[in-house]
């Protein structure tokens, strides 16, 4: 192949454009009654089409030999220029690499002069998202008042990130991700040009990793087919020659870890963990993998399917137990990102699954599985319904618990940590957990919506449930320790104190 397959492959007008009618069909119909905009912005993913669009676009409004319904002809001498790219009146430009207000300067000087061949003057900025605050002024200044010769088509994949005044000047149009059977259908009209043959497992890995994104698809394609030509069949891709290009783990690799994690067993799920580093298994790729299997035993048990031949670790899970493992793996994910010690993280995981964390989990909470009981009150009857999987909580192991739920928050947040150390569980009441404070203030900030976040996650983690938190106010406490600030800060770290520049009066200046 003398081009790469994306480019070799990229679509030469509307029509070829895979999934973005909703798009071509407008273009298609302002081009063919001349009713264009001085100013475009494509905005979606990457690999959607936006480039592809607007070079499109602009073989459109400057074709010799216009079709009537709204296509390029593709052989004129324009369409030509553009698609080999030496078009001297379609002008790309990276605001990646050119984001400051003298490129847009620059530009500006050159808009006045006319088109050498066309009609109209295409400026197309790709990831216009990059610009400097006082490059998009100077934008914005030139999108009002544009000469009748020029065509803006901004590009962007951060639509957010745009100052309001320049979207008010463009006509918008959203491209959207693919679906997997329109992926799908693209690489096997690539794969029959090619004269290539691929196995329907391979096939699918290619689609799945390509995650909505058409040229991710062909770029994928194209490192396979590269990398197999040395193959015993260098014409057919199986699935083998796929997952070891793309890094992608054997399946019974994660339904190993998975039933070491949930059967407890430390020692196998850390071989499981080793296995994966000895074979150099993008860690990154494992977690989007076993987060796409875990997805997959969701929908199967929501829809009463029975997959456990292929994934055995899902025997007997319940929903309330695969949504934990897909939190799990969703803060590995986010973790790995931020760490260099990336096999660290999955190590991390096996206490939290571990004999003795839930030994020790058992021994802090009581599963009622009543599924109703019935209370007679005189001659009334009142029933009470609670579903199985409820845990209740019990004041005397949350008391004797509670030290962990405060070690745990530290960490997170040092002045949540500070105020819930001189705080105590007192009673729980239908899963509602009422703690004593001394200070009014100290319930304030304890109740406020991140610290209540906070405190749940953490209170889910180690009791299993969920549970509404209340605070009490200790009216015994002596008025004058309200203005001491040691009583809030005692606890708080020193390094935690200066690294967060904590302001003792404005702190009390609410008490």
């Amino acid at each position: 192949m003398s081009r790469v397959l994306y480019r070799k492959y990229r679509a030469q007008n509307f029509d070829e454009l895979i999934g973005q009618e909703h798009i071509t069909k407008l273009l298609k119909n302002a081009v063919r009654k001349e009713q264009l905009s001085h100013a475009y912005l494509f905005v979606g993913s990457r690999g959607t089409g936006k480039t592809s669009t607007a070079r499109i676009l602009s073989k459109a409004v400057n074709c010799l030999d216009l079709k009537k319904d709204g296509n390029p002809c593709n052989k004129c001498e324009i369409c030509v220029s553009i698609t080999n790219g030496n078009f001297l009146d379609l002008i790309e430009i990276d605001a990646a690499s050119n984001r400051g207000i003298d490129q847009i300067r620059e530009l500006k000087e050159r808009i006045e002069f006319a088109p050498s061949k066309g009609k109209y003057k295409i400026y197309i900025i790709d990831e216009v998202h990059m610009l400097t605050n006082e490059a998009f002024n100077a934008l914005l200044k030139t999108l009002e008042e544009p000469p009748s010769h020029i065509i803006f088509i901004l590009a962007t994949t951060d639509v957010h990130k745009l100052p309001a005044t320049i979207l008010s000047r463009c006509q918008r149009y959203d491209f959207r991700l693919g679906t997997e059977l329109e992926i799908e259908k693209v690489l096997k009209s690539v794969l029959k040009s090619e004269k290539l043959k691929i196995e329907d497992e391979a096939l699918k890995l290619v689609v799945r990793n390509a995650r909505g994104s058409y040229r991710d698809a062909l770029s994928l394609l194209d490192v396979i087919v590269n990398s197999q030509l040395q193959s015993k069949d260098p014409q057919k891709i199986t699935e083998d020659e796929a997952r070891a290009v793309l890094g992608i783990p054997e399946v019974h690799m994660v339904n190993d870890l998975l039933s070491a994690l949930l059967k407890g067993e430390s020692k196998k799920a850390l071989e499981c963990i080793k296995e994966l580093e000895i074979k150099g298994t993008n860690l990154v790729q494992f977690t989007n993998f076993t987060l796409e299997i875990l997805r997959g035993v969701l929908v199967s048990k929501i829809s009463n399917e029975d997959i456990t031949k292929e994934y055995p670790f899902a025997k007997d899970l319940t929903i309330k137990e695969i949504l934990s493992l897909i939190k799990e793996f969703l803060d590995v994910g986010r973790n790995l990102k931020t760490t260099t010690n990336q096999i660290l993280i999955f190590q991390m995981l096996i206490p939290i699954f571990s004999e003795d964390t839930k030994q020790e989990g058992d021994s802090t909470i009581k599963r009622e599985s009543k599924r109703s009981s019935t209370i007679l009150e005189g001659k009334s009857e009142k029933i009470e319904v609670i579903h199985s999987d409820v845990v209740h909580l019990e004041i005397d192991e949350v008391k004797e618990n509670w030290k962990r739920v405060v070690n745990s928050i530290r960490p997170i947040n040092t002045h949540l940590y500070a105020f819930l150390n001189s705080s105590k569980p007192v009673k729980v009441k239908r899963n509602e957990l009422f703690i004593e404070v001394p200070f009014k203030f100290y319930k304030d900030q304890i109740e406020s919506p991140a610290s209540r976040d906070v405190i749940s996650e953490i209170v889910f983690k180690i009791f299993g449930t969920h549970c509404k938190l209340s605070c009490c106010v200790n009216e015994n406490t002596k008025p004058k320790l309200q203005s001491s600030a040691d009583v809030v800060l005692q606890n708080v770290p020193e390094k935690s104190k200066k690294e967060e520049g904590i302001d003792i009066e404005a702190v009390f200046a609410g008490m």
